[in-house]
C-alpha cells in the first residue's frame, strides 16, 4: 500500500472513530435504551462469581467480551483511586453508572470503527486497493452504521464478525491460494464463522456463503472432497460456536425455552398480517435512512458490474445480506437489524464506483463523485450527533423534578420515562408487595439498599402500566384512572406528582387520564422534543425519537426524549 493510500485510510477510520464517539454519553447517568440496561445488567452479572447467564436470548460471547472491557475499566477506576473500597466499586452502578454505560458505549464505537477496517480488507483483497479504500468511506459515515455505534448492544459486534468471516470465507475462494502453498482456509474461515454465530444467532445465515466458497473451490476435484471440507467446516463452526456460547449445552431446556419465546416477540407479531409484511418498512429504512441513496444506487450498479463480469463471486457476496434480509422481513421493523448488510452494500457501490476508472473518466473525478455520494449521509451522521448531544426532555423533567419537588414525594411515572432513584423505603415497600424482603433480595437490590449515604434526591415511585416481572416496581393499571375515577387508586398510594409520557397521537386512556388530571390537579411542566414553530399537524406526523425505536431523527425534532407534563395533584405549586 502506498504512503498516500496507508494517510487516506487512517483518517477514514479516525472519521469513523470520531463520529462513533460524538454524544457517547448521551442520557447519561440515566439510560434510556431498555435494551441496553438488560445487556448491561446480565454482562456485570457475571461477577457473582459464574459465567452462566441462565438466559439466551442472545448468544453469550459478546455478553463476556462486555464484561471482560467493562471490568478493565473498573479495575483502572479502582487503581487510580476513582473508588476508596471494593465495596463502593461494586455501588458504582446504583451510585453513578455513567462511567460503565461509557465503557460499554465506547466498545460499540470502537467495533463499529473496526468494521470500517475490516471491510477495506474485504474489498481490497478482491478488487483492489481503491474498492476497499471506497467500500470503507460509504461505511465510515453510513448514519445507520454511526447511530447504532453508539448504543450498548448485539449487532455492530454482529457486524464485525460478518465482515470479517467473510474475510476468511474468500481465502477459501476466489482468493484461491498460490499451488504448494498450504492454508488452513476452511478451518479458519469455520472458526471466524462460529465466532459469528455466537454473537449472534442471526449470523448462522453465514454458513450460505461458506458452503458456496467451499463448493466452488473444491467441485473439480470431486463431490466426496467437497463433502470433507464442508463436514469439517460444520464441526469447527460449531466447536467454535459451542466454546464461546458453552452453557446453551448445560442448559438446552431454558436455551431452547428463550430462543422460542424471542421468536413468538420478534417473528410470531410480525407476520400476523402475513409472510414478509414489513419488507416494505424495511426497504424504505434501506434506501433512505442506513448509508444514503446515493450509495444504495451505486450498489445496485456494483451488484450488477459484478454479477455480468463473475456471477458465481456476486453470488458468494449476495448469499448472506439476501438470505438475511429475507429472514429479518419476516420480524418487527427494527433498522438495527440491517447493520450486517451494510457492509456489503457499501463493498458493491464501493465496486461500481471503480468501474468508471475503466472508462476514460480520470481518476481523480471517481474521488470527487465518491466525495459527492459520501457528503449527505456524512452530515446526516453528524446531525445525529448533535442531536444526540442535546438534553433529552427526561433529562429536562428530571432536572426540575430535582429541582422543585421535595425528594420523598410520591411520583406516578411510566416505563422508560423519566429516571428517578427510588427512595430505600419505597424499594423495600415494592419488594415487600411482590412477596419478597430486604433480606430475601437479590445481590442487585442488597447492593442497592446497603448504599450509604443513599443518593438524592430519591422519590416514592409509583409506575403507570399493566404490571410486569419488576419486583422493585409497584404498578398501577391506567384503566382504573379514566372517567368518574377522581384519581382515587392514586390518593390511596399517597401520589402527588405525575408524570405523563405523552406522544405525538392521541391515546384515548391517556385522554381520559389527562381529562381528571385537568380536574383535580394542576400542570406545573411540560417539556416537548418538537422545535418552535411546528404546526399541531406536523407534530402529529411525527414520532418522537425515544432510542428505541425507529423513528427517524426528523429536522422538526430539537431534541431526544417524548412529550412530557408534570402534573401536581391538588397541592401547592412546588
Amino acid at each position: 500500500m502506498s504512503a498516500r493510500a496507508r494517510v487516506a485510510l487512517a483518517a477514514i477510520i479516525a472519521s469513523a472513530l470520531v463520529l462513533r464517539v460524538i454524544g457517547l454519553q448521551y442520557g447519561l447517568p440515566a439510560v434510556y435504551n431498555p435494551d441496553e440496561a438488560a445487556i448491561m445488567a446480565r454482562a456485570l452479572s457475571f461477577a457473582k462469581g459464574t459465567l452462566n447467564p441462565h438466559n439466551f436470548l442472545y448468544p453469550t460471547l459478546y455478553f463476556y467480551v462486555l464484561f471482560a472491557w467493562v471490568g478493565a475499566y473498573l479495575g483502572f477506576v479502582w487503581l487510580t483511586g476513582g473508588v476508596a473500597s471494593v465495596l463502593e466499586l461494586q455501588q458504582l452502578y446504583f451510585t453513578n453508572p455513567a462511567g460503565i454505560y461509557t465503557a460499554g458505549r465506547l466498545l460499540g464505537a470502537v467495533f463499529g470503527s473496526l468494521c470500517v477496517a475490516a471491510v477495506y480488507k474485504l474489498g481490497a483483497g478482491l478488487y483492489g486497493r481503491t474498492v476497499g479504500i471506497l467500500a470503507a468511506l460509504f461505511l465510515a459515515v453510513a448514519p445507520l452504521a454511526v447511530r447504532d455505534s453508539h448504543y450498548v448492544k448485539h449487532d455492530i459486534p454482529a457486524t464485525l464478525a460478518v465482515v470479517l468471516a467473510y474475510v476468511a470465507i474468500t481465502r477459501i475462494w476466489p482468493r484461491v491460494p498460490q499451488p504448494g502453498r498450504l492454508r488452513n482456509d476452511v478451518v479458519i474461515a469455520a472458526a471466524a464463522c462460529g465466532v459469528a454465530f455466537s454473537t449472534h444467532y442471526y449470523c448462522i445465515f453465514l454458513a450460505l456463503p461458506l458452503t458456496w466458497a467451499i463448493v466452488q473451490r473444491w467441485r473439480a476435484d470431486g463431490w466426496h472432497i467437497v463433502l470433507r471440507h464442508l463436514v469439517t467446516g460444520a464441526i469447527v463452526s460449531a466447536v467454535v460456536f459451542f466454546a464461546l456460547s458453552p452453557f446453551i449445552l448445560v442448559e438446552p431446556i431454558v436455551a431452547w425455552r428463550d430462543i422460542a419465546a424471542n421468536r413468538r416477540i420478534v417473528i410470531d407479531r410480525a407476520v400476523e398480517s402475513g409472510a414478509f409484511a414489513p419488507a416494505a418498512r424495511y426497504l424504505e429504512i434501506l434506501w433512505l435512512d442506513s448509508i444514503g441513496t446515493g450509495v444504495m444506487a451505486c450498489a445496485l450498479v456494483g451488484s450488477v458490474a459484478v454479477a455480468s463480469k463473475a456471477w458465481k463471486e456476486a453470488v458468494l457476496l449476495l448469499l448472506f445480506p439476501v438470505a438475511f434480509f429475507a429472514f429479518i422481513t419476516n420480524t418487527a421493523p427494527a433498522s438495527r437489524y440491517l447493520n450486517p448488510i451494510l457492509p456489503l452494500v457499501a463493498l458493491f457501490a464501493a465496486r461500481g464506483l471503480a468501474t468508471l476508472q475503466t472508462t476514460r473518466l480520470p481518476a481523480a473525478a471517481v474521488w470527487v463523485i465518491a466525495a459527492a455520494m459520501a457528503a449527505g449521509p456524512l452530515l446526516a451522521s453528524v446531525r445525529s450527533d448533535r442531536f444526540f448531544r442535546t438534553p433529552d426532555t427526561r433529562q429536562l423533567a428530571q432536572r426540575f423534578i430535582a429541582e422543585k419537588i421535595p425528594p420523598g414525594a410520591t411520583v406516578l411515572i411510566q416505563p422508560y420515562s423519566v429516571v428517578l432513584t427510588p427512595s430505600k423505603e419505597g424499594l423495600v415497600e415494592a419488594l415487600g408487595a411482590h412477596g419478597s424482603s430486604a433480606e430475601a433480595a437479590s445481590t442487585k437490590f442488597k447492593l442497592q439498599l446497603s448504599l450509604d449515604p443513599y443518593p438524592q434526591p430519591a422519590y416514592r415511585v409509583i409506575y403507570l402500566g399493566r404490571g410486569g416481572l419488576d419486583v422493585d416496581k409497584i404498578y398501577v393499571d391506567p384503566a382504573s384512572l379514566g372517567q368518574g375515577s377522581d384519581l382515587g387508586p392514586l390518593r390511596r398510594l399517597g401520589v402527588t406528582y405525575v408524570v405523563l409520557k405523552r406522544y405525538n397521537t392521541l391515546d384515548p386512556e391517556m385522554n381520559d387520564l389527562v381529562a381528571e388530571l385537568a380536574r383535580h390537579g394542576r400542570l406545573i411542566a411540560a417539556f416537548s422534543p418538537y422545535a418552535a414553530g411546528v404546526s399541531e399537524a406536523k407534530r402529529a406526523r411525527i414520532e418522537p425519537f425515544l432510542h428505541n425505536t425507529d423513528t427517524r431523527i426528523d429536522d422538526a425534532l430539537e431534541r431526544p426524549g417524548p412529550p412530557l407534563e408534570i402534573w401536581q395533584l391538588d397541592g401547592p405549586h412546588p
